[in-house]
């Protein structure tokens, strides 16, 4: 990504603001998108797909008398911004009048009193095409012939640079820079009869040294002999450990729960919820948000309001509702910040546990290593989700399951927490490790 392409860009958002209030709107916010990315895929030992862009948009935002309008261009020339946003003026004075529409309070945003968060590398513009094919080739390499089950095996390298800019009229301006790469392996193997058992594994990382691509494949591999020969298993409650792959699938309803939009909409489990003690108080949920070498770690969220680490549930505490300007005006309460940055999951007592530990201290249950399908219903907290795993007995495992659910609701699924693990994957934003709960309800023969 070119430094003299961002700076022009940076420009064209600024000038945006600057043509949106001479043209008579009472507040503006650009945000300005550059995304270049690069990706090889390997199958069957034959290269399968290879991909490369660069992109780039300007997302405009604009408040006309109580109304509001947003509207996104990839065109950039000084003329060109003056038609489209003279349209967009126009078009934004025939929408309904929402007097919650607005800035945020210029208090609530960063100042660019931070550090700069280094999170990103340059090394996709020096890595070559062939340097980047070999990558996904030899981490293919690993399995292909290894086994006679092996039936075939798909393997991925990626690479991404993303820079985004945000300046509104009220002298807010903020930047981001962060860089990905990833490996990718999935496979499927022959099992008995018409069984296909597949399974996936993924490594990544913010700098391209640091990620890890020995061993994706083989673990992939491993995964997916693992499934052979399931068992069905009774219906009853029985102790749930959940794999830190899969884990944040627990996680997820309860953060959309605190969230602004679905409390305002009566759609939420979580509704008057703040400061009350609804779960476990094993259960700490914090919100590492400018954690600099964190993938998500932000200084500020789409509307430029500053962010802060932050507890989310502090001992089943509710601690946190995510509320954006609009949301706090509708229900007249503080905003906070639109969402968590990165949500991680801490250990209760401090111990450190991994997953096999957690499995040997449960004794017997069932390990949860994926989940296919289900719902919850954001309004009770109640769930079903179909699940894959293994039965253990005495900490040992004995089998893979198939055909099971697991149902109940989400708040007595946490009150029933058990073993929170010191495991998260450092792959993406959301850092949850593995978990146990005791008395879940499977459903099976």
């Amino acid at each position: 990504m070119n430094n003299d392409i961002e700076s022009e860009s940076v420009k064209a958002a600024q000038y945006a603001v600057e043509r949106a209030i001479k043209s008579g709107c009472s507040a503006a916010r650009s945000s300005l998108s550059i995304s270049t990315q690069n990706s090889f895929a390997v199958r069957d030992g034959e290269l399968d797909r290879l991909h490369g862009s660069t992109g780039s948009s300007l997302f405009i935002q604009v408040f006309i008398n109580d109304r509001y309008g947003a509207y996104s261009t990839n065109r950039f020339d000084k003329r060109e911004l003056e038609s489209f946003i003279s349209n967009a003026i126009e078009a934004t004075k025939y929408i309904e009048k929402d007097i919650c529409r607005g800035l945020p309070e210029k208090e609530l945003c960063y100042r660019n009193d931070r550090p700069p968060l280094v999170q990103h590398d340059s090394r996709l513009f020096e890595l070559s095409a062939e340097e980047m094919k070999n990558i996904a080739f030899t981490s293919a390499d690993e399995i292909l012939g290894s086994d006679k089950r092996l039936i075939s095996v798909n393997c991925e390298f990626s690479g991404s640079l993303d820079f985004s800019y945000m300046t509104d009229s009220q002298g807010f301006e903020g930047a981001s820079k962060q860089s990905l790469y990833s490996l990718s392996a999935e496979c499927s193997v022959r099992g008995a009869g018409e069984a296909r058992p597949e399974a996936w594994w993924y490594e990544a990382s913010m700098f391209f040294e640091q990620l890890k691509r020995d061993g994706v494949a083989k673990m992939a591999l491993k995964r997916a002999t693992d499934k052979l020969s399931p068992k069905k298993m009774k219906s009853g409650r029985y102790t749930m450990v959940v794999e830190n792959s899969v884990s944040n699938r627990l996680i997820s309803p309860i953060i959309s729960a605190l969230n602004g939009a679905s409390i305002q909409q009566n759609n939420s489990f979580l509704k008057n919820s703040l400061g009350k003690r609804l779960f476990s108080d094993k259960m700490i949920i914090f919100d590492d948000a400018i954690n600099p070498s964190a993938m998500g770690a932000r200084y500020f969220d789409s509307e430029g309001i500053a962010t802060n680490p932050s507890s989310i549930i502090q001992n089943g505490r509710v601690e946190k509702y995510f509320i954006n300007s609009y949301y706090s005006k509708k229900m007249g309460i503080p905003a906070t910040i639109e969402g968590p940055s990165v949500p991680i999951m801490r250990p209760f007592d401090n111990i450190e546990l991994t997953l096999k530990e957690i499995v040997y201290n449960c004794g017997n249950g069932i390990l949860v290593t994926g989940f296919n399908g289900g719902n919850t219903n954001s309004s009770s907290g109640d769930f079903s989700f179909g699940i894959e795993g293994f039965y253990f007995e005495n900490g040992e495992i004995l089998h893979p399951v198939k055909e099971m659910n697991i149902t109940g609701n989400l708040i007595e699924l946490w009150n029933n927490l058990l073993y929170t693990g010191s495991d998260a994957r450092d792959v993406s934003r959301w850092m949850i490790p593995s978990l146990a709960f005791e008395g879940v309800s499977f459903s099976g023969i």
